[in-house]
């Protein structure tokens, strides 16, 4: 029996289920990175797949390096830098949704389509992933998450209760470190402007796209998550507007990454 090679079709095809797959491992381990480096780590296992397929002189030798090379080296890409615990978590969970879309994609081309359609079979293999992941930033958005932090600079040693916010992207771009942002009493008993020096780094928001927030940077915080402690140092934190904590039971807001650190426990000490 013939059979007949279209290796555009084979490319997109793997191209499309690799990269929601390892978009939706991603979202489910809170390790996002650039969506460019998803297409393109899911572009290059795909080309390396076309490849092999065909030039690799048995199928079985083909299936041993796409399942044993190439998909582990795509999750690397992906995820680097990150622990081993990671990049296995990753690997797997990878697996599982491109079992999920595979399936999909057959029930939908021999059942559903009377296999007519297969592009638009493949299509729609990408909704209940949608739909999945929209559902996930809901109730994570929905569920807020408090740690104590111990702010400690100069000397001085100041507690306080913190929100762990996904919406929390500031960056210091002169730096190069996440920035967290705190009460501006807390400023002030650190020492304020005499104790903390201040810059001004760009940063938008609802209401204003372009602005600029004082920041400083501190010796260290310590973040008390369950019987561990998390520590940064040094740690830039960014002085917030007048009210944005009035009426809060919080007075500092985390960084997106400290996610990385309170959930994959990779790293004790953050430099």
């Amino acid at each position: 029996m013939k059979y007949e090679f279209y290796a555009d079709v084979f490319f997109l095809t793997n191209f499309y289920l690799d990269f929601l797959a390892v978009y939706t491992a991603s979202e489910i381990l809170r390790r996002k990175k650039r969506v460019i480096r998803y297409l393109l780590g899911a572009a290059l296992s795909s080309l390396a797949g076309c490849i092999l397929f065909l030039y690799m002189p048995e199928y079985a030798f083909y299936m041993y390096s796409v399942h044993f090379l190439v998909n582990p080296a795509m999750v690397i890409f992906c995820f680097f830098p990150s622990g081993k615990e990671i990049f296995v978590k990753a690997f797997f969970l990878m697996y599982f949704v491109l079992l999920l879309e595979g399936g999909s994609v057959q029930w939908l081309y021999y059942t559903v389509a009377n296999g007519n359609n297969f592009e638009l079979c493949l299509l729609l293999t990408g909704v209940p992933v949608g739909i999945f992941l929209y559902i996930l930033r809901k109730k994570r958005k929905s569920v807020q998450t408090f740690y104590s932090v111990k702010i400690v600079h100069n000397g001085k040693e100041i507690w306080a209760k913190a929100l762990c916010d996904t919406g929390n992207r500031l960056w210091d771009p002169y730096v190069g470190q996440a920035v967290h942002i705190v009460d501006k009493k807390i400023f002030v008993a650190l020492g304020g402007k005499e104790q903390c020096p201040v810059r001004l780094i760009p940063f938008s928001s609802v209401g204003q796209k372009n602005g600029l927030i004082e920041t400083f940077t501190a010796e260290s915080i310590f973040v008390q998550c369950e019987n561990e402690e998390i520590q940064i140092s040094p740690v830039v934190l960014a002085v917030a507007e007048e009210g944005l904590f009035a009426q809060r039971e919080y007075q500092m807001i985390l960084h997106h990454s400290i996610f990385e650190k309170i959930e994959g426990r990779e790293e004790k000490i953050c430099i």
